[in-house]
């Protein structure tokens, strides 16, 4: 496997597509050579079987698996365990007995840096007729990529538009997607193998809208390379989606030595949010600190089908914050809007990058699951471990318990506590808060978050050392 490699998965019928995307020309960051492991958790107590079959990108038969996974219980499957041979490019589809939730490990080596990337995202349960992606660059240190599959019965027809931060149309373009197949769109090559991808300047910064015009569903994931860092995020379910909009971001920070000198910042967040209508939308955020009360307020038009970021590590904006803030951020708009959440970490040599999704309040569930949670502890060190970030996004308070399970689906340790509205807490397998130390010193397998009542955002972050690297995905409902 090779890359900037994907899988997209999804809920009970999972949709999985590895790209080994071109390599970039030289003028972008090469991340290295990827490879691409997928964590499926049990939903349920009763086993589970599941079988997984590859399509190339012509939609052709490239190979099945078939693997059980206990109740309660998580598999990881490698591809070097399946039939795929080295380079494989196309996709697969994935059905179970039971539901299931996934997120995928893309890592990346003989990189620049440490040598060593890592992304996460998680599955999702249903393909949809219209998906965004908001976050996307092509520069000389930042290059994106996105790949779209078709999760319906037929051929998808679909519409691709790029809109630039400011609002310029960058153009539409039109694909036919195999059934179970996917597409991969490259910023650093026009018009691509799809002719499907613009000649964008150097320095761009815009978003996509990807809509199937013939009645078919689509999924979409995409991956960005920075010098030494790598992300990835699921694209958003833009469907029917207008109107006014509240998003939760419950993660979001500022760490640096001298807010004044962008070089000595080593933690630093930026939010990039989507117009998804044909008018201006008029936003507000609101950054609010751990201690729960606003400190920073900014009003901002988006033009029409375009986005708009921010990010803590702009000095013209942020030095207010402090250079010490852990906090949360609340985006309202008068109309449908989407956005991604990235962080980047700067930590003991090791440069890392992670994105995930704004919660959308109004869509926000009780109940996630989080495949791929980690405790592994050698010595003194360890080599992986975990961190769950849970925020209360409804209006009274409620009780949030997490119950962690092993690869065999034994219940390892439950932890319950007291989330007032718009509070958060955060559980670190490697400091064991949340009394997370019961997992062990091995630990691998999965959480479940669930309040007794009130909507709550979740995400999961993973970290790995030495080298290092971590990664963040959306809790899974």
């Amino acid at each position: 496997m090779n890359k900037r490699q994907l899988i997209t998965l999804l809920g009970l019928i999972l949709v999985l597509a590895l790209t080994a995307l071109p390599a970039a020309a030289q003028a972008y960051p090469n991340p290295g050579t990827g490879s691409t492991i997928t964590e499926l958790a049990n939903k349920t107590s009763t086993a589970a079987t599941v079988r997984v079959k590859y399509y190339n990108q012509g939609g052709g038969d490239a190979g099945t698996v078939e693997r059980s996974i206990p109740g309660n219980g998580s598999i990881k499957i490698d591809p070097a365990n399946t039939p795929l041979v080295q380079g494989f490019n196309g996709a697969g589809v994935a059905s179970s007995d039971q539901p299931l939730a996934a997120v995928v490990e893309t890592d990346w080596t003989g990189g620049p840096g440490d040598g060593f990337q890592m992304a996460f995202y998680s599955g999702v349960s249903a393909g949809s007729s219209k998906i965004c992606f908001p976050s996307l660059w092509k520069g000389s240190a930042i290059i994106s990529s996105f790949s779209v599959q078709n999760t319906g019965t037929a051929a998808a027809n679909v519409s691709i538009q790029y809109y630039s931060r400011t609002g310029a149309s960058q153009g539409t373009f039109t694909d036919t997607i195999p059934v179970g197949a996917q597409h991969s769109y490259d910023l650093a090559t026009s018009p691509g193998p799809y002719g499907a991808v613009p000649n964008l300047p150097m320095g761009w910064e815009g978003s996509a809208l990807v809509e199937v015009t013939n009645g078919q569903t689509v999924a979409g994931v995409s991956v960005a390379n920075y010098q030494g860092r790598s992300a990835t995020y699921n694209a958003a379910n833009c469907a029917g989606l207008s109107g006014s909009t509240t998003l939760v971001v419950p993660s979001q920070y500022q760490v640096a030595s001298n807010v004044n000198n962008a070089s000595t910042y080593t933690l630093w967040s930026a939010v990039n949010v989507q117009n998804l209508e044909n008018s201006p939308a008029s936003v507000t955020l609101q950054y609010i600190p751990r201690t729960g009360a606003i400190n920073k307020t900014i009003n901002a038009t988006i033009p029409a089908l375009s986005a708009g970021g921010w990010n803590t590590r702009d000095i013209s904006q942020f030095t207010d914050l402090g250079g010490a803030w852990d906090g949360t951020v609340i985006i309202t708009s008068n109309k449908a809007i989407v956005a991604t959440v990235i962080t980047q970490w700067n930590r003991g040599g090791s440069q890392e990058a992670d994105i995930y999704s704004a919660a959308n309040q109004n869509d926000a569930a009780t109940k996630y699951w989080l495949p791929s949670v980690w405790r592994v502890k050698v010595g003194a060190n360890f080599p992986a471990f975990s961190a769950l970030l849970i925020q209360n996004i409804g209006n009274a308070p409620t009780t949030v318990t997490t119950r962690y399970y092993n690869r065999a689906g034994t219940n390892v340790h439950t932890f319950s506590e007291v989330l007032q509205p718009g509070a958060g807490t955060g559980y670190n397998t490697r400091g064991g808060s949340g009394g997370t130390s019961a997992l062990g010193d091995s630990f691998e397998g999965h959480a479940v978050v669930e309040s007794n009542g009130q909507p709550i955002a979740v995400v999961l972050n993973g970290v790995r050392t030495n080298p290092g690297d971590s990664a963040t995905t959306n809790g899974i409902e």
